[in-house]
């Protein structure tokens, strides 16, 4: 911190004194001005300089709502999707509880169904709706907006399941007065918390400092700069003591030799400056409020690097690596910083209990969903057949799991002819699709025939989307990685179907890989289950 004499004893060309803790160094202001020197104090010792200047109690006041507001942001952020269901089935329960006295109380009405019925009803419908419109994903909290709006769609939702079950399948009274004063209840909780919580997280960015600066931390940062995250701040770098370079040059004699160096090095080094070397590293995060910190993957096994983790293990600083912090942060793994260790620690071979659980829920769901959408299948097929010449379902070949190849069912959506010149990726607002196509595309209603390859065996429910023979022999060769899709069934839905889309070029099928690989080490029936009533959401919002 700097601190300065009063205002009117000097002028604005005031000379300025730097304390160091070598030798003071004297600024001098033009000779026509007379000024009174100012005392500028190394940022390394801000609390003492302040305490020198105002006095310590004043410090004290000043920093302890500070660190209030630190220790509750932390706290805020460190909420998993996890905490913030419990905390609305709390809210939930608790406003079913307040409406239902109170309105037994106020109207003498007896004939309210029994709490114990109406809360795990109301608990459970609102928890599905929030899972349907992603009411739980971190992003969530970045925006206001987002915030209203997926909270309306979910109570919305969850309100209006409650009140059917309860009054169609158990044949209870209905009360909507008990309804509204639930979303009241919930309103007046629950999102003005939601509210408080993007203050707090968007308030201030996370700090990240990182450790080192090769290629994965060079990615990490083109990352962070591309998608213009707000919520995270990359305040530099530090490096182990001896760097390959300066070994090599102290060597040979030649330390003195100029260094050319890129535009990608100097843009590098102007989005992630070097701060100091690794032995520095606890004074760089107290002097910058580091939150985060990433080591580099070229790092990990470095000599320097272990008592840097041990260090920020004991000072509760979160530590990790950059494929890590990019898999938590967007739900992905970069492919390309994937290192071998990655491999070995992600688990993909096959788990017989889950793949056996999985398959039962394919063959249950797929019967399910054929007995109630076969009443729409000869509507389909007739607008199909009305308004585009040629047959009623499209067949093509795909790649399923090891590489094997299979038949895949589609409605048709296209023209008949739309691959007469060779195959051809499918386009965003593709002149190709026909007008009924593109109204099954948005519904993906054009996909329910695919339920006969999940009976078959051939595809799941979640999983990877499957692609065409001449197009994955082009994409192993471009992308790293990609052959691992194929480990896996290939699903009706996924993560990357989720997140991402349709996919038109080679830089859309490395993207849609990143989701692809995240769902390969995290597969499992409740990320699947979370998975297929996503997918419900996108029904609903028409998200394709």
């Amino acid at each position: 911190m700097a601190g300065r004499y009063p205002r009117a004893a000097r002028s604005r060309e005031a000379p300025r004194f730097t304390v160091s803790p070598s030798r003071p160094t004297l600024l001098a202001p033009p000779e026509s001005e007379v000024a009174v020197p100012v005392a500028t104090v190394p940022a390394a010792q801000p609390l003492r300089a302040r305490a020198a200047l105002h006095g310590p109690d004043r410090v004290r006041e000043e920093g302890v709502p500070e660190r209030r507001r630190q220790c509750l942001r932390r706290f805020v952020l460190s909420l998993s999707p996890q905490a913030w269901g419990g905390l609305d089935m709390i809210i939930i329960a608790a406003a079913v509880s307040a409406a239902h006295c109170g309105l037994v109380e106020v109207t003498g009405y007896v004939w309210l169904p029994s709490p114990l019925l109406t809360i795990p009803t109301y608990c459970l419908a609102f928890l599905v709706a929030a899972l349907v419109f992603g009411l739980y994903e971190r992003r969530t909290l970045l925006e206001r907006s987002r915030i209203l709006l997926r909270c309306t769609l979910a109570l919305t939702l969850g309100v209006t399941l409650a009140l059917a079950f309860l009054g169609l399948v158990l044949y209870e009274s209905i009360s909507r007065w008990l309804a509204l004063l639930v979303a009241a209840g919930y309103v007046t909780v629950a999102v003005p918390l939601r509210l408080y919580a993007h203050v707090a997280i968007t308030s201030r960015r996370v700090r990240v400092l990182c450790v080192g600066g090769g290629p994965s931390i060079q990615q990490l940062v083109q990352t962070l700069r591309h998608l213009h995250h707000r919520h995270y701040q990359v305040v530099g770098r530090v490096e182990p003591v001896e760097g390959v370079r300066r070994l090599v040059a102290g060597a040979v004699g030649c330390a003195a030799l100029p260094q050319f160096r890129s535009r990608e090095e100097l843009d590098f080094d102007a989005a992630c400056p070097k701060l100091g070397l690794l032995p520095a590293l606890r004074g760089l995060w107290r002097q910058h409020g580091v939150d985060d910190v990433v080591v580099g993957a070229e790092l990990t096994h470095h000599a320097q690097t272990g008592p840097v983790v041990s260090t920020c293990l004991e000072e509760q600083r979160r530590v990790t690596d950059p494929a890590t912090f990019v898999e938590k942060l967007l739900g992905e793994v970069p492919a390309d910083s994937v290192a071998t260790g990655w491999f070995l620690s992600a688990d993909l071979q096959q788990r017989a209990s889950y793949d056996g659980a999985k398959r039962v829920l394919d063959v249950a769901a797929s019967l399910a969903g054929l007995l109630v959408t076969l009443p729409v299948w000869p509507l389909i097929a007739l607008a199909v057949r009305l308004t585009s010449p040629g047959p009623v379902l499209f067949r093509q070949v795909r790649v399923g799991q090891h590489g094997r190849l299979f038949t895949i069912y589609k409605f048709r959506t296209m023209r008949a002819d739309a691959e007469k010149d060779g195959a051809q990726w499918a386009r965003a607002n593709d002149q190709r699709v026909t007008r009924v196509g593109r109204v099954l595309r948005r519904s993906r209603l054009d996909e329910l025939p695919q339920l006969l390859n999940i009976l078959r065996g051939d595809m799941s429910l979640v999983g990877p989307r499957p692609e065409r023979p001449e197009f994955v022999r082009e994409l192993e060769q471009l992308i790293p990685h990609y052959r691992l899709r194929h480990v896996i069934k290939p699903g009706l839905t996924g993560w990357a179907q989720i997140h991402y889309g349709y996919g038109a070029s080679v830089a859309d099928a490395h993207r849609k890989l990143c989701f692809d690989l995240y769902y390969l080490k995290h597969r499992s029936i409740d990320l699947d289950l979370s998975i297929l009533i996503r997918t419900v959401g996108t029904f609903v919002l028409g998200a394709r």
